[in-house]
């Protein structure tokens, strides 16, 4: 990841921790994420199904005419990168290249085309069974998005989704289920402390008197309940995470 990325990443993560209210936390998602080429967001937390993913966001930029026009089309059935927004567990990207044999998917994305979007990322978030997590981020501008960009677009949307639980704007689930949803245990607090600071597996190990193989295991807890993919981006996602300040004194 290269250093501009990072330092984005850091402004935004460190931005999004300070806002108090909506309006705050919509307008630091939208400078990060335009600093890494998007025009635009929705961010949908804890949704029922994909017409709640799509028309009721838990926060967005999309504007007033852009909804009502989905929402008059009924573009939530044919919406193509909706429907794999709600099913998918991993990320992706799409563009007005992209062609479909159904006529109705098709003519979704030749609407797309009267718009400024050009192409974007989906990425899914931390959810609980039977709901539905995303961030869409839309360039306006055709761009190839790269792994760095990805990484650092799903880091800014957890963190703006944890932070949208803390302000009480995702009714859907309670200030204590977010948090034991995502809570760690002490040692697995420590391990992500000691993979901050540049350890491998075999150090940690060593160091908390455990296991190699239960050091891996407990980084996949910590990647499942981060909602991440990498251990760079949960070490990212602990760097700007005050919440995650509570934890034991690591062992020297």
């Amino acid at each position: 990841m290269s250093s501009k990325i990072l330092e984005i990443l850091s402004g935004a993560t460190t931005s999004i921790c300070g806002v108090q209210t909506k309006s705050e936390l919509t307008q630091s998602m939208e400078a990060g994420f335009s600093a890494l080429g998007f025009g635009s967001f929705s961010l949908s937390c804890y949704k029922a199904n994909k017409h709640d993913l799509a028309l009721n966001p838990t926060l967005s930029t999309w504007p007033d005419w852009f909804m009502a026009e989905y929402e008059h089309r009924n573009w939530a059935d044919w919406n193509p990168n909706l429907e794999r927004a709600a099913t998918s567990n991993e990320a992706f990207s799409w563009n007005l290249d992209q062609r479909y044999s159904n006529r109705n998917e098709q003519s979704y994305i030749d609407f797309l085309m009267s718009t400024p979007m050009k192409g974007g990322l989906s990425i899914p978030l931390s959810r609980r069974p039977g709901t539905i997590s995303g961030v869409s981020v839309e360039s306006h501008k055709a761009k190839h998005f790269t792994p760095a960009i990805v990484s650092a677009v799903t880091v800014i949307a957890h963190a703006a989704q944890m932070k949208a639980e803390m302000l009480g704007l995702c009714p859907e689930i309670s200030a204590d289920e977010s948090w034991h949803l995502r809570a760690l245990s002490a040692s697995q607090l420590e391990i992500l402390k000691w993979l901050s600071e540049g350890k491998s597996y075999a150090d940690i190990a060593t160091i908390m008197q455990l296991s190699e193989r239960a050091i891996k295991y407990h980084v996949g807890e910590i990647l499942r309940k981060f909602g991440v993919a990498t251990r760079s981006q949960a070490v990212a996602m602990y760097a700007n995470g005050s919440y995650l300040r509570q934890m034991p004194k690591p062992r020297r």
